[in-house]
């Protein structure tokens, strides 16, 4: 066990320096920057029906359910909190993104400090990871911000213990990557990737050099880490086939998948990598079509400085391999899992935003080797020194903290430029104005029962099928909305989120009666109430005008489900929603009262059609 010294000064000494001064300024600058975005975004998409689900009772299948082929109870446990103690509340979301995001900002500068302990380098490295524009939509997007920024800190904890591991030989540090990679499982399947990141550090970090590093970072630590880690994902794999089995599918062509793996690396990542592509087009709310002078200029960038690096140190190589293979693994998975859509797939940022942590850390390997390979060796012995007059002709190199400076200010800037042409597209505003103005509507109108219609599709896309009703996105809210029960007074919502009555299209009415004065006289024993024609459909309302002086229920069956309408006195119009095939209303009086009309509802007419909100 550490003295707890030790370990005040494990964690205070990287911010005692000018530096660490620095990191502080820039991690409080990201924390402003990111507030201000979020502070205009709201909820969106999945965001809905994960709150949805989450609204369930807390267990063990509520957290492990099947989401779209995804295994992430530890995001099913956000949603659990946010619905039950915080529902719709986007102020929540926000303090939760920032206190997470500056949790892995304040690792990735421990890690870039066990990396290059002393050098200035770190600063323009942890600028990387705090502004890549390509972490835009995931700290945005709250149901992706909560497997991101969880992955995020978890690869950066164990990438740091195995730091600790191989520079103090600290005991607990090796288990710490294996509770780190645990806890990643637990929030995104891309957590199986973390054995990527730490094998190219231990061998960045060999004694040996080439190949040989691959052998030696295998056999000194095979017991008590790669084998562990092994057991670990084989289990995690078996246990992620049982519940959420991954179905594959197809871009359609070869030539459909190098178009992915094309846009995915080259158009998508590396530009995003440079703090590009400063000026895409838009296309929908995330997808971005780079133009052809940011892929250029971005790959130029990239190329320069993997020539550059690996001519002044051959090692450099160790943290370029870590970005490609990290890549292509990547991009490997999702051309498995989601390349439906082929090419185009490939250019959304947020798919390739989980190498963001990664980045500064395969950087952090290339200034190290470069760094290693200029330190200065003795002299040999014989070796005649040269001249003080001499020495002081030397051209004096800038200061590391000026240049790293000029870099961070160079990245903040082509960042800036990125995420101020894009972040609007980022905040969300259909959804919040129409969430909000329904929730005011609520207020306004408590008693109303909502048709639990389609929302639009700008809200929640048509993917989600049934899931993407109105109910989905407000049935958790404060307000406590009721939904589709037999209603005097049934709205439905509009485009814009206003509760409007309810008009019915492609209808059909009741057949006329002979019997003028009580149309279809319902008493108990029940009677049908037959329609001109056949209505077919899975959510169609039902509109019965009726009058009565009894009181209680009325039992109204439709293809086979039956509904209770509590009754009014004097004339009354109800709304049901029905589905099937209806040719017919049956109905009885439930319950009976005294008086003059006892025991009889008259329906006057009944007209079944399909839902629209009132002009």
């Amino acid at each position: 066990m550490a003295e707890p010294s030790s370990v005040w000064r494990t964690w205070a000494a990287p911010w005692r320096s000018a530096a660490g001064a620095v990191a502080l300024a820039l991690i409080a600058g990201q924390a402003v920057w990111r507030g201000v975005l979020l502070g205009r975004g709201f909820f969106t998409q999945d965001d809905y029906l994960m709150l949805r689900l989450g609204a369930e009772p807390l267990s063990w299948e509520m957290l492990t359910q099947d989401y779209s082929g995804h295994f992430f109870p530890g995001g099913f446990l956000f949603a659990w909190a946010h619905a039950h103690y915080a529902p719709l509340d986007w102020g929540v979301v926000v303090v939760e993104i920032l206190v997470m995001q500056a949790m892995a900002a304040v690792l990735l500068w421990m890690v870039l400090c066990r990396m290059l302990p002393g050098s200035w380098s770190r600063v323009p490295l942890l600028t990387v990871g705090l502004t890549c524009p390509l972490a835009l939509w995931p700290t945005q997007w709250w149901a992706v911000a909560i497997q991101f920024l969880p992955i995020s800190i978890c690869l950066l904890l164990a990438v740091w213990a195995l730091l600790v591991h191989l520079q103090e030989g600290r005991r607990w540090a090796l288990p710490l990557v294996l509770a780190a990679t645990a806890g990643g499982l637990l929030f995104q399947e891309r957590a199986a990737l973390f054995p990527v990141v730490l094998g190219l550090v231990a061998c960045a970090w060999s004694p040996v050099s080439g190949p040989r590093a691959i052998l030696e970072a295998l056999k000194s630590r095979l017991l008590t880490l790669w084998a562990p880690l092994v057991m670990l994902l084989g289990a995690y794999l078996l246990m992620h086939r049982a519940i959420a089995p991954i179905a594959a599918t197809s871009a359609g062509s070869a030539g459909g998948g190098l178009e992915l793996v094309g846009n995915f690396v080259f158009r998508n990542a590396v530009p995003g990598f440079v703090g590009g592509p400063w000026s895409p087009s838009v296309v929908g709310d995330s997808l971005l079509m780079p133009p052809t002078y940011a892929v250029v200029l971005a790959w130029l960038v990239a190329g320069s400085a993997v020539l550059w690096t690996v001519r002044r140190a051959r090692p450099a190589l160790w943290g370029w391999l870590l970005l490609a293979i990290y890549a292509l693994v990547d991009v490997g998975l999702l051309f498995a899992g989601r390349s439906m859509m082929g090419g185009l797939f490939g250019l959304i940022p947020r798919y390739a935003a989980d190498m963001v942590p990664v980045l500064p850390v395969a950087l952090a390997l290339v200034v190290r080797a470069v760094l290693a390979a200029r330190a200065p060796t003795p002299l040999p012995a014989g070796r005649p020194r040269v001249p003080r007059r001499l020495r002081e002709l030397r051209v004096p190199r800038l200061p590391g903290a000026v240049v790293a400076l000029g870099l961070t200010l160079v990245y903040v800037a082509s960042a800036g430029v990125t995420t101020a042409s894009v972040a609007s597209y980022s905040y969300n505003g259909e959804d919040r104005r129409y969430v909000e103005t329904l929730r005011a509507e609520l207020r306004d109108q408590p008693e109303v029962v909502i048709y639990d219609g389609r929302t639009p599709d700008g809200i929640m896309i048509g993917w989600f099928e049934d899931d993407a009703r109105v109910s989905t996105m407000v049935g958790i809210a404060p307000e406590s909305p009721v939904f589709d029960l037999p209603s005097h007074r049934m709205r439905m919502v509009d485009s814009d989120g206003r509760l409007r009555p309810i008009d019915l299209v492609a209808s059909t009415r009741s057949r006329p009666t002979d019997n003028e004065s009580c149309g279809y006289p319902i008493t108990r024993d029940g009677d049908a109430v037959p329609l001109d024609e056949s209505m077919s459909g899975d959510r169609m309302v039902a509109r019965i005008s009726y009058y009565t002086a009894a009181q209680g229920m009325l039992r109204v069956e439709a293809s086979g489900d039956e509904q209770a309408v509590p009754l009014r006195g004097g004339l009354n119009v109800v709304d049901l929603v029905v589905g099937g095939d209806v040719d017919a209303l049956r109905m009885s009086l439930l319950d009976e009262a005294a008086g003059e009309q006892a025991g009889t509802v008259c329906v006057v007419s009944v007209e079944v059609g399909y839902a629209v909100p009132r002009d």
